[in-house]
């Protein structure tokens, strides 16, 4: 059976295809450091006790560092040429910040597409907390970032952000479910105009507006969503 191979603009922002067995188990390393991670915060340990999770933690970071890394510039050359495998988009996708399933850095912040909507969700823990008992406002800055990014899964073109703005409305809350909606407002030339929002327990706690600029050519929607016109205001 023929691997399937993909190019770069086959890949959807925070989507990967079916994990191999390799991938699966860097996803489930990598929940196991995010859970280490938010036990560490305050940890009420003795200092004999700390000493021997330093040593630990040290002898764990050797271990994994003999191992060596993958490199993401061969990589990333495979998926620009239209050559790269499902390991090389899990290697691109999975370790993203917030999103990647298998980074410990991340909630993980689940993002899907919906009609004309991208929608997310996410539960953010004690390493994501501003005020206490508050998601900090920079981390719902960055999930907006990668929120509204998503909105080019509806389009032809790969862009960079150009602006963001976002409106703080009420404190969003750690330990909670955390509901992320974007969609595309307009599109001029090589410029994407997209608005998103926070949301918990039905109440909105952020609104933001962004600007993506395309490096490459003008923004179209992508055939299978020309639906879509009607619904982005002129």
């Amino acid at each position: 059976m023929t691997e399937s191979l993909f190019h770069i603009r086959d890949i959807r922002v925070a989507e990967a295809p079916a994990p191999s067995p390799r991938a699966e188990l860097h996803r489930e390393l990598g929940r196991a450091l995010a859970e280490l991670n938010e036990q560490v915060l305050r940890l009420d340990a003795s200092e004999e006790a700390l000493r021997g999770y330093i040593e630990q933690a040290r002898l764990l970071k050797s271990a994994m560092a003999a191992q060596g890394q993958r490199d993401y510039s061969t990589t990333l050359r495979r998926l620009l040429d239209g050559e790269g495998t499902g390991d090389d988009v899990t290697d691109l996708v999975d370790f993203e910040i917030l999103t990647g399933k298998a980074s410990p850095l991340s909630p993980p912040l689940e993002l899907w597409l919906e009609g004309d909507k991208v929608k997310g969700r996410g539960t953010f823990g004690l390493a994501f907390q501003g005020p206490p008992g508050r998601l900090h406002g920079g981390v719902l800055g960055l999930a907006l970032d990668i929120l509204l990014a998503k909105t080019q899964d509806f389009v032809e073109q790969i862009g960079v952000t150009g602006t963001l703005k976002i409106r703080y409305l009420a404190g969003t809350p750690i330990l909670k479910p955390v509901e992320f909606e974007a969609r595309l407002v307009r599109m001029e030339g090589r410029k994407l105009m997209c608005e998103g929002s926070v949301w918990v327990d039905g109440q909105q706690t952020v609104a933001a507006e962004g600007i993506w600029i395309s490096p490459r050519g003008d923004y179209r929607l992508k055939p299978e969503y020309a639906e879509l016109e009607a619904a982005i205001r002129a």
